[in-house]
This record gives C-alpha cells, structure tokens and sequence, in this order.
C-alpha cells in the first residue's frame, strides 16, 4: 500500500515519526487532536474520524476530503512574496497559505520565497500531489470539538496533543493535562499518546528524535493495546 504524503504543512507534523509509532490494532483510528494527521495518512485505508479545535484545520479537511482533482489543480500559483488571491474560496486560501510558510500553526497570507523548483512550498508539483491523492481520503470524516465532547468507542485513538513544553504555538494550547490523562487513559481499545521530553503527565518512553529548525527534541509517546 502506497503512503500518502502531507495535504499540507503543519507545525508539530508527525509526518517522519508516523512510521515508528504502533500500527493499528482497530479498523478504526480516532485522532482527537488531528492537525495534519499524518498517522492516518499511513493507515489511510482504515476507517477514519478525526477532530480538532482549531476552525481552520476542520474547513481545510472538509474542503480536501470532499473537492474535486480539477478544482485543486485549477487553484493559482504564486509569485515569491505574492499575496494570495482574494477571488477563491477561503479553504482554497487556507490550503495554499499552510504551503506558502511551512511548519506553522496559521496559513499565511502571501508566498515566502521564490517557489521555483521547490516540492515543499505551494507550486505545480505540490497540487498535483494533492489531487492524486484526494481519492484516498473520500471516506474520512473531520468535526470540530474538544477532546473532551468525543463520544467513547473502540478504536485505536491516536492522541498528539499541544505539547506540554512547545505546544503554547498553537491557537488552542491551553490544556489540563492531569485531565487529559485521565481522559487518555478513559478510552475504549487502543491508545497512542504523542509528547516530547521533558513531559511527565503519563507514563511515557522515547521513540525518536525530531529535528527542528532550532534544536533537536527527544519524542515520546506511551501505548497500551
């Protein structure tokens, strides 16, 4: 089975990482905190649902779960340092803004380097990725809650929350993480949880190192089947 790449570039992207964590156990893969949801896109063909807080992240899934292939490759290139067109759609602007800084918790509003000859900036090469993929992902589900209004299940739940040390970039950061981990450890069937060191609100162990732009972070994560 093939694996798909990133629909878009996201701060804190489990996209390196994905293949060490524990393959599923569940037909089913809940991501209560999804982001760019690379695990899921390692596991595409499972039945997926994922949730997030942040307004942006769930239009930008329900757009790409449900646009067609000739809409995204009809959506403008850009210039270095060109602002994003105003005549397209806001999710058509927040899929193109993710690309046009990477790594962020926002979508930009205008292109932030020469795009040419790049794969990991907005351009030619990056839509037709995406449009080959969209096929994949037709049967996925996004809803915008807090973890918290999620409906218990039997599932494999995979938990990437805002981490305790590094996670106040996000829009939504404020987490009680003593009620996470109750909350964690409250979930029927399987459970992944994401988190770096130094954090100590779980019983968690390394899995890797995530080479940032500024420092390496030692990765940690805790399952239980």
């Amino acid at each position: 089975m093939k694996r798909l790449r990133p629909f878009f570039s996201y701060y804190g992207s489990k996209w390196c990482l994905s293949i060490k964590y524990p393959s599923p156990g569940h037909d089913h893969i809940i991501e209560p905190f999804a982001g760019s949801a690379c695990y899921s896109l390692l596991h595409y063909n499972k039945q997926i649902t994922l949730f997030d807080k942040y307004d942006k992240i769930c239009l930008l899934w329900q757009y790409l779960i449900s646009v067609s292939e000739s809409e995204i490759l009809k959506l403008p290139l850009l210039e270095a340092f060109q602002p994003i067109p105003s005549n397209i759609c806001t999710e058509a602007k927040i899929l193109i803004g993710f690309w046009c800084q990477t790594a962020t918790t926002y979508p930009a509003r205008r292109q932030s380097c020469n795009p040419v000859g790049r794969c990991n900036v907005w351009g030619e090469s990056v839509k037709k990725r995406i449009a080959s993929q969209l096929q994949y992902i037709r049967h996925w589900k996004i809803f915008q809650s807090d973890y918290q209004s999620i409906q218990n299940q039997e599932a494999t739940w995979f938990i990437d929350p805002p981490y305790q040390n590094g996670g106040h970039k996000y829009k939504h950061s404020k987490i009680d993480y003593q009620n996470l981990s109750d909350w964690c450890d409250s979930r029927e069937g399987e459970i992944i949880i994401c988190e770096n060191k130094p954090a100590s609100w779980h019983e968690f162990k390394p899995i890797g190192i995530n080479q940032g732009e500024k420092k390496r972070k030692i990765e940690l994560f805790y399952h239980r089947t």
